[in-house]
């Protein structure tokens, strides 16, 4: 029972001294360099909106749709004219008239109004493209803080029952020596000491890629230090249900949005095109210089006849065919985000149980059976098989609880990114 005690307490110490050691204080006292970046999700995800290079080239696109639209329903450029002519006589000499015009073509039949029209539904699609960036940019970075969170998490119960293993093993030298156990038993309390060292390798390699990725995810270089995490945020109590879901979808999911735009805007060249068969105006004004004359002046009116047919109607099939594509892109997205929905939503609730079961139940009654094990052991009543099969379920399920919680907070991520914001 002492050797139980003892057993205890270290592990206690051990997890005492870890949690410490996670502390973002207690780093930040011990190294002024410590970086900050990565303690926690909200700072991680104001860096991505400054520095992740698709999002600033979708925000870099939407501007330049947007400098676009500002001059969609400007007029051509004019034309200047200079025309030089002889003046209409019988007799005499030669005298010579110039004709200085400037000639300008006016759309007519709200065709700039159209073009306008097709060049903000541009800017809005792009923008709701670039709002969507955003939105799966932040799933990423979710999602990769939960892996960074959940490793980090890992290693310190790695850390706890590794200390214990290694008391473990200790004490069943000590039995050994002192011929009250089996030396079989010495052996596997070290080879499970061993095991543990090997676990926590893996672990630290998977948070070592957590960070990579969300050091990529950031721009930065893969191997830049992060802050130790402060910890994963805590799954909702509770969601909504799957229509109130999908309602927010339809009325806030940038990728609908922007679908709806570019359905806007085809119907708009739709019947942009319809218009060309109207001819637009020309209106040309100028001054008459002569050799031996008074100044004149002169005044054109012109109409583009829209004698070409076949490129009309080519450009009206080629606008129905991209209004009824944008329709069903449009359906298909829709579809999509609603199967996303449920999927992602039932991956949430059945996180959500597992964990509750994990907490209520699984843990204490593994909590139980490992102390009971150990205490056995430590009266000399129990075999070290025991313990170490009662500690080895115990860490799996710890384990396995994380491995859940990341799940769950994928499954939430992915909610967040279909419905156009937190929940």
């Amino acid at each position: 029972m002492t050797r139980y005690t003892h057993a205890r307490t270290a592990s206690a110490v051990t997890a005492l001294s870890l949690l410490l050691a996670f502390s973002p204080h207690a780093q930040a006292a011990s190294d002024p360099d410590t970086p900050t970046l990565g303690a926690d999700l909200d700072g991680l995800l104001d860096a991505g909106r400054h520095l992740n290079p698709s999002l600033q080239a979708a925000a870099l696109e939407t501007a330049a749709m947007d400098a676009e639209a500002s001059a969609a329903d400007a007029l051509e450029d004019p034309t200047f004219r200079v025309n030089s002519d002889e003046v209409d006589r019988t007799s005499g000499p030669r005298l010579n008239k110039t004709y200085i015009t400037v000639e300008q073509e006016f759309p007519l039949w709200g065709k700039r109004d159209l073009r306008r029209s097709v060049a903000l539904a541009a800017v809005d699609a792009a923008r709701g493209r670039e709002r969507a960036v955003g939105l799966e940019l932040e799933e990423r970075i979710k999602g990769a803080y939960a892996l960074y969170a959940a490793a980090s998490a890992a290693l310190a119960i790695n850390g706890d029952v590794g200390h214990l293993d290694r008391q473990m093993a200790r004490n069943a030298a000590d039995r050994y020596a002192q011929g009250l156990g089996s030396q079989g038993d010495a052996l596997t309390a070290t080879a499970e000491a061993a095991r543990t060292e090997v676990e926590a390798a893996r672990l630290m390699a998977d948070r070592t890629a957590a960070a990579a990725r969300l050091n990529t995810l950031l721009a930065r270089p893969a191997d830049m230090p992060l802050a130790p995490p402060t910890g994963a945020r805590p799954l909702p109590a509770s969601t909504p249900p799957l229509p109130v879901l999908a309602d927010r979808a339809r009325a806030d999911n940038p990728r609908l949005a922007a679908g709806l735009a570019e359905v806007r805007g085809a119907e708009e060249e739709r019947r942009l095109a319809a218009k060309a068969w109207y001819p637009d105006l020309s209106l040309a004004v100028g001054a008459i210089q002569r050799d031996n004359g008074p100044t004149g002046y002169t005044a054109t009116v012109g109409f583009r006849i829209p004698l070409q047919a076949e490129p009309k109607r080519a450009k009206e099939r080629q606008a129905v065919a991209k209004a009824n594509a944008s329709r069903q892109s449009l359906a298909a997205t829709a579809a999509d985000i609603e199967g996303d929905l449920a999927e992602a939503l039932a991956a949430l609730n059945a996180a959500r149980q597992q964990a509750g079961i994990y907490r209520a139940q699984l843990l204490p009654d593994l909590g139980g059976a490992h102390e009971a094990a150990l205490a056995a052991y430590g009266r000399g009543q129990g075999s070290l098989a025991a313990v170490l099969e009662a500690e080895h379920r115990l860490h799996q399920a710890r384990l396995d609880l994380l491995r859940i919680e990341v799940e769950g907070q994928k499954a939430l991520a992915a909610l967040e990114r279909l419905v156009g914001g937190p929940l």
